[in-house]
């Protein structure tokens, strides 16, 4: 059996905007796109192209990348310094760690700032509140999407961000 590479956290690359992308898409499709109408489901795969991600950060958008090897095997992408716009870890990665470490380096790097905010899909939510994170107000559902907004009023803990996702 070979042995695992170390994970890697750092920002993307322009050149890995293609591979991070399919990973948000593929555990998108996996875990999160059961709860979404088609019309949403639509709506999150124009949203995760490469184009589209790259041309958001020149927009006040930043993307982190946990990578194993030369493969990103976590992707979290941040608007405007407090609010997690999409976080996705390789289901072989997920409960590790992994996606915690991410939102833990971006924001000792200054990357992400609190307070932070997050529109959680349903199958997230218990992942965030093992962050901290909180409802803040009910649940939505609007053009196929359905959303939990949580809060965290920060600073994350380093024993909170390092406890591994359900």
């Amino acid at each position: 059996m070979v042995p695992a590479s170390p994970i890697q956290i750092r920002p993307l690359r322009p050149d890995e905007a293609d591979e991070a992308c399919a990973l948000a898409r593929d555990v998108f499709d996996l875990f999160a796109a059961p709860f979404h109408g088609d019309k949403g489901r639509a709506l999150f795969h124009r949203f995760a192209q490469p184009a589209a991600l790259l041309h958001r950060h020149a927009k006040r958008y930043a993307t982190w990348v946990a990578v194993a090897g030369p493969q990103p095997v976590g992707m979290l992408h941040i608007h405007a310094c407090t609010h997690i716009s999409m976080l996705f870890v390789a289901p072989e990665h997920q409960g590790r760690g992994c996606g915690a470490r991410l939102i833990r380096a971006a924001t000792e790097a200054g990357a992400l700032r609190p307070p932070l905010t997050v529109n959680a899909s349903p199958n997230a939510v218990g992942f965030y509140t093992n962050l901290g994170f909180v409802p803040a107000g009910p649940e939505q559902a609007s053009d196929g999407v359905r959303i939990q907004p949580m809060r965290h009023p920060g600073p994350l803990s380093a024993g909170a961000a390092m406890q591994p996702a359900l």
